[in-house]
């Protein structure tokens, strides 16, 4: 597993070359074309990076504080979602007399909502303890 992305990115340049280049072609002239669709591919890369940075910074430099510190939203509306699914659902077939509808929330909420709620957690402790850290306002949002 590749988790710089580095190896990726070799290996699917080398692979267009591959497909380019006849077998008799020069090593060094491949090697070369391989080196520019690497750089090519990593300025992209960068860019679509450099996009997502603008855009968060954007975010948070605007006066609405519902989308600065929409964490709490999350949390929130997994808790609805938990309770609807786990409670208020059990609750009203028992009393309508009916069975219980097997719904239940995929194992993706489960990991997005926890990781939401962990980090969010983090960042409210920290800020609780009086921590001013950049990590932590990025977490909370926080100025």
């Amino acid at each position: 597993m590749d988790l710089t992305g580095l190896g990726s990115i070799a290996d699917f340049a080398g692979t267009i070359v591959n497909k380019i280049f006849p077998p008799s072609a020069d090593p060094n002239e491949k090697l070369k074309a391989q080196t520019e669709i690497q750089k090519m591919i990593e300025s992209r890369e960068n860019a679509v990076i450099d996009a997502q940075k603008s855009i968060i910074v954007a975010e948070m430099q605007q006066s609405d504080n519902f989308t600065k510190r929409a964490r709490p939203t999350v949390v929130y509306a997994g808790l609805a979602f938990i309770f609807f699914d786990h409670v208020f659902l059990p609750i009203y077939s028992f009393f309508a007399g009916g069975e219980m509808p097997t719904v239940s929330l995929p194992s993706e909420f489960w990991w997005a909502w926890t990781g939401a709620v962990g980090i969010w957690m983090v960042g409210r402790t920290m800020e609780k303890r009086g921590s001013s850290s950049d990590l932590m306002k990025k977490i909370t949002g926080s100025k």
